[in-house]
C-alpha cells in the first residue's frame, strides 16, 4: 500500500506541476511592483520608476503615467 501511495503522491505532483500558468495580458510592464490595491471595482499597483498599472479584472492590465 505505501508503494502504490507514493506512486499517487508523484504523479500527483507531476501533473499539478506541468499544467501551465495563465499570464497577464496587455501591458504588464512594471519594475518591483509591491502591492495591488482594489478601490471602487480597479486595481492599482506601483512600482519603481513612476508609472502604474490599472486593471478592472486583474488579470488584463494598462499602463497609466
Amino acid at each position: 500500500m505505501t508503494s502504490f501511495h507514493n506512486i499517487f503522491i508523484a504523479l500527483s505532483a507531476m501533473l499539478t506541476l506541468s499544467q501551465s500558468a495563465n499570464a497577464q495580458v496587455g501591458q504588464p510592464y512594471i519594475h518591483d511592483p509591491s502591492t495591488i490595491m482594489e478601490c471602487n471595482g480597479k486595481y492599482y499597483t506601483f512600482g519603481t520608476g513612476g508609472g502604474g498599472l490599472i486593471s478592472e479584472d486583474g488579470c488584463t492590465w494598462i499602463t497609466r503615467p
